[in-house]
């Protein structure tokens, strides 16, 4: 029997019978199977060119003319810090916020590029303002949004806590409060305390932003009476501008 007959057939058996959602033609209800592409992760960029300069930093923080700014550091995930390791300290889910730019912290992230510089800045007559800046690239936006709210998370989870980091060698923990952490739509903020051996150290000013696929850390020790509270924050932005405008 031909192709156009059976189809004859099948229809004339359907009149016949009266049945409803018959056809001539067979239906393949088979499920289809669509690949998609993976996304591709960002290429690794220079990050070094978004760090702040001295002029930059001695204008935000006011600090005049005098600074020492050191050289920038570049590389991928090696650059980042080891100053906790694993097991050292508690809560560990605290560290975010008492310790910068840790590797336990970033370690299950996809890290593409990391930069970071230090400076130091202000008069001959008291201590001296300074900071750590740091920038790292992970594979995507969404990674970065990912690790970011993660960090808020955390962050709003630590507000009051101490954390405890064991010093090997040492015959004391280092102890770290962190207090007055406040949420910005780009940018966390906290105040850290270190104490060690009864011995306190200035309260350091910590700031962590989001632009596109990069995370942003800042950390300021201001001695200054009238010192900026706000400082690290305002560090954070302007890095975070020269990311938003520049790529």
């Amino acid at each position: 029997m031909s192709g156009r007959s059976a189809a004859g057939a099948v229809g004339a058996v359907c009149v016949a019978l009266g049945l409803s959602g018959c056809s001539g033609a067979p239906v393949d209800d088979r499920p289809v199977v669509t690949i998609v592409e993976a996304a591709q992760p960002s290429a690794a960029i220079p990050l070094a060119r978004f760090l702040p300069s001295a002029p930059e930093l001695s204008a935000a923080l006011g600090t005049g003319s005098n600074s020492l700014m050191g050289q920038p550091v570049e590389g991928e995930a090696d650059v980042l810090l080891s100053s906790v390791a694993d097991g050292q300290a508690a809560p560990v889910d605290c560290v975010s916020s008492a310790y910068r730019l840790q590797k336990i912290v970033y370690g299950a992230s996809p890290v593409q590029s990391v930069a970071t510089n230090t400076w130091a800045g202000g008069g001959f007559d008291t201590p001296p303002v300074t900071g750590f800046f740091g920038v790292v690239q992970l594979a995507s936006p969404g990674d970065a949004q990912e690790f970011f709210a993660s960090m808020t998370d955390q962050w709003r989870r630590c507000n009051g806590q101490t954390v405890s980091l064991q010093l090997p060698g040492h015959g004391a923990d280092e102890l770290s409060r962190i207090t007055d952490v406040a949420f910005g739509e780009q940018v966390l903020s906290a105040n850290v305390l270190h104490t060690s051996g009864g011995t306190e150290s200035p309260t350091g000013m910590r700031a962590v932003g989001l632009a596109g696929d990069c995370i942003v850390e800042v950390e300021l020790t201001d001695p200054r009476p009238g010192g900026d509270a706000r400082g690290a924050v305002t560090v954070a932005a302007a890095i975070l501008d020269k990311i938003n405008t520049t790529r």
